[in-house]
């Protein structure tokens, strides 16, 4: 999920302006609402809906699987996700973490699946900004922001515009999955691509 390019730009925040603890479905749904609005103005390639009903049939497969590991809580924990159970998602899945820093929250990729690792490089134990370039790191900073205060699956359209995959449309579950000693959430994220010739399908 991670395409690569070269050159920096000036760090941006999206400011989601809701804190999980004022987290009612009205409120929920202006964090997305004002993710989208803000990704379009800006021209950021992604747009963010709850995870429902995916195009790619493997996604809900992964949501079930998240759902049933859940056992009604918020959230399974990370243990709870283990390779066996996510063998077939393996090459499609990364793992992000949100790390506190002194200049503020950034995000590092724990894992990165080998078929993603193929188009857009190998981005495992790298930080967002040193995969992302030429200011689409913004956006996909945003994107985390926004997934973290919602707290819940999440199905992600990408209109990837690094070069070398611009041809791609990717759909995306993240879904949080709680670990030991931490109030911040594991960030759960399988994605699968296809030609944008080939997305009629995709609303």
């Amino acid at each position: 999920m991670f395409p690569v390019s070269r050159g920096k730009r000036k760090r941006v925040r999206f400011n989601v302006m809701l804190t999980v603890e004022s987290h009612s479905p009205a409120m929920s749904a202006k964090v997305l609402q004002a993710y989208n609005e803000t990704s379009l103005a800006r021209g950021w390639p992604f747009r963010c809906e709850p995870a429902e009903n995916f195009v790619r049939p493997d996604l809900n497969d992964a949501l079930a699987i998240w759902t049933k590991a859940a056992a009604g809580r918020p959230m399974p924990a990370r243990a709870d996700m283990t390779a066996r159970l996510m063998k077939a998602f393996l090459p499609n899945m990364s793992l992000i973490e949100q790390i506190a820093t002194d200049q503020g929250a950034r995000y590092r990729v724990r894992l990165h699946g080998s078929t993603l690792a193929r188009y857009s490089g190998d981005s495992t134990g790298k930080f967002l900004e040193d995969v992302v370039h030429d200011g689409r790191v913004d956006g996909y900073r945003a994107l985390y922001d926004c997934f973290i205060a919602w707290r819940a699956p999440l199905r992600v359209i990408s209109q990837y515009q690094a070069p070398e995959i611009a041809y791609l449309v990717g759909e995306t579950l993240l879904a949080p999955l709680s670990v030991p000693a931490s109030a911040m959430p594991l960030i759960l994220s399988v994605t699968y691509t296809k030609p944008r010739i080939e997305t009629s399908d995709y609303a």
